[in-house]
């Protein structure tokens, strides 16, 4: 059965089911399969179908049913992480995770909602403005409640060769690239104006020609580092009985490996909270590896419990030592906003230090050797904004994350790609400690050097060279914030501007 123009015009159940397919087939361009043709195509073919629409009502409709089957297929896991492991019920957790899904898939709505708006008074040359607003709504996605930028276009085009744009435009320029070339398709198959095979062709083939180009610089020494992944499961991971096995689990792995300069264990590694371990675990690890030339970087939950205070945090022993304690928390995974009103979530959802402290802005960089690590934990490696706090002094990534949350789900190869976008964000190789896989060496072009096999004890071992520089990006990222507030703030001036007008045709 065939479905034409007519229908799609009038028939506003066949266009919502194509919307649907169209956005649950969207995550396929990701990983773990990272078909990534299908970031441009099918953003396309959803603006197609917006653009068969006269009614901003069914856009926004349109819009919104592509983001439930986007996200909805593409971040299902959130309902594993809050029942499997968060302990909610079955109906809790699907309330949740479907509210998160229901307001995230608000945004690709937005967008085309805004560019109809706009295509009312100025014409059809108004689709060439949809790169902007793509780039203005994910950008605001990734701040609204902290933010939750994940499965961002341009995170699909990590192995494709539109990733030489990443070092200039980051994330979210790259998903802007991709609607741009997502515009110029609909042109020539569309509107037949084959001229536009330009932009098809010089787009690619311009990121192919810069994404040799250097623009940070080797270190002279390398530095050896070591991952260990301890393969804890999450149910068991808190558990006072299991404490000594996991301990002796990552202990087992690390005297395997003491020529290594840097030996990193995933976030949480160790049970407990500081203050009731220092004595009996800490300080005998870090008085281990200082005999044996090496450094310990593990992750723990630094405590004043006088104080109530408990911090999320990465503490390195031995012979080197700092701390880092996680700046950027996950909303009701590791704090609970507005306490006094959501205090009754707690007795919903039973997740270990669900209500941490926040570690300041400005903290000393650690360092072994002559290697400056860039620290982060878990979600922050989601945000280009946490991570280039580092820069320009760190010369090595290091996140440690508990991917165990995710269970056996998409989102441990969408977070891994994600780590790959930040190493080619910022020239710098990236170390990724995780707790059941996927952890990896990541060189500084956001390639996978070398990675683990999930569920599985392993420890694996590289020498890691260091980056001096910057990456366009690095200013890039100081004012994008600003050009999608610019952006957005010009579509609001517009739509209350020009709300009352008639329609304008342009040839």
């Amino acid at each position: 059965m065939t479905i034409s123009k007519t229908q799609l015009v009038n028939n506003l159940p066949y266009t919502l089911i194509l919307a649907a397919l169209l956005g649950s087939t969207m995550p396929i361009a990701f990983a773990p399969l990272s078909i990534w043709p299908l970031g441009i195509l099918l953003p396309a073919m959803l603006i197609v179908l917006a653009d068969t629409q006269h009614s901003l009502r069914r856009v926004l409709l349109i819009g919104w049913v592509f983001g439930l089957g986007y996200f909805g297929f593409g971040v299902y896991w959130l309902y594993n992480s809050l029942h499997d492991f968060g302990n909610a019920s079955p109906p809790m957790a699907a309330a949740l995770a479907a509210l998160m899904i229901i307001c995230i898939s608000l945004f690709p709505a937005l967008t085309l909602v805004s560019w109809k708006l706009a295509q009312r008074v100025l014409g059809q040359w108004t689709i060439w403005l949809l790169p902007l607003l793509w780039f203005a709504f994910e950008w605001l996605k990734g701040w609204i409640l902290t933010g939750f930028p994940w499965l961002s276009l341009g995170y699909s085009q990590v192995d494709s060769p539109l990733h030489g744009f990443a070092p200039f435009i980051g994330v979210y320029g790259l998903s802007a690239v991709c609607v741009l070339l997502s515009v110029a398709l609909i042109r020539v198959v569309r509107n037949r104006q084959y001229f536009h095979i330009a932009l098809v062709v010089l787009i690619p083939g311009l990121a192919i020609s810069i994404q040799n180009i250097d623009w940070t610089e080797p270190q002279s020494t390398p530095l050896r580092v070591t991952i260990v992944q301890g393969n804890i499961p999450q149910e068991i991971k808190w558990q006072y009985d299991q404490r000594q096995n996991i301990f002796d689990i990552y202990w087992r792995e690390t005297n395997k490996n003491w020529d290594s300069d840097l030996i990193v264990w995933p976030e949480t590694a160790i049970p407990g909270r500081s203050e009731n371990i220092e004595q009996s675990v800490l300080i005998p690890m870090s008085i281990a590896a200082t005999q044996q030339g090496s450094s310990i970087l593990t992750g723990v939950v630094v405590s004043e419990s006088e104080k109530n205070i408990f911090y999320n945090s990465m503490l390195l022993l031995g012979s080197s030592q700092g701390a880092y304690h996680k700046r950027h928390l996950v909303m009701f995974g590791e704090y609970y906003p507005l306490r006094w009103l959501l205090d009754f979530m707690r007795s919903f959802i039973n997740i270990p230090y669900s209500d941490l402290t926040s570690g300041s802005r400005n903290q000393p960089l650690m360092s072994v050797n002559e290697t400056r690590l860039g620290v982060s934990i878990c979600f922050e490696n989601v945000f280009s904004r946490d991570i280039m706090i580092a820069l320009p002094e760190a010369n090595l990534l290091v996140n440690a994350s508990n991917d165990a949350w995710f269970g056996d789900s998409l989102a441990p190869h969408q977070h891994l790609q994600i780590a790959q976008m930040r190493a080619l964000e910022t020239g710098r190789p990236m170390v990724r400690s995780t707790n059941t896989g996927i952890s990896a060496f990541i060189d500084y072009r956001g390639r996978i050097i070398e990675s683990t096999e999930q569920f599985k004890i392993q420890s694996i071992t590289r020498d890691m060279l260091g980056r001096i520089g910057v990456t366009p990006f690095y200013y890039f990222a100081r004012v994008q914030g600003l050009l999608a507030a610019l952006i957005l703030a010009v579509l609001l001036i517009f739509v209350f501007r020009f709300r009352s007008l008639p329609a304008i045709t342009m040839s």
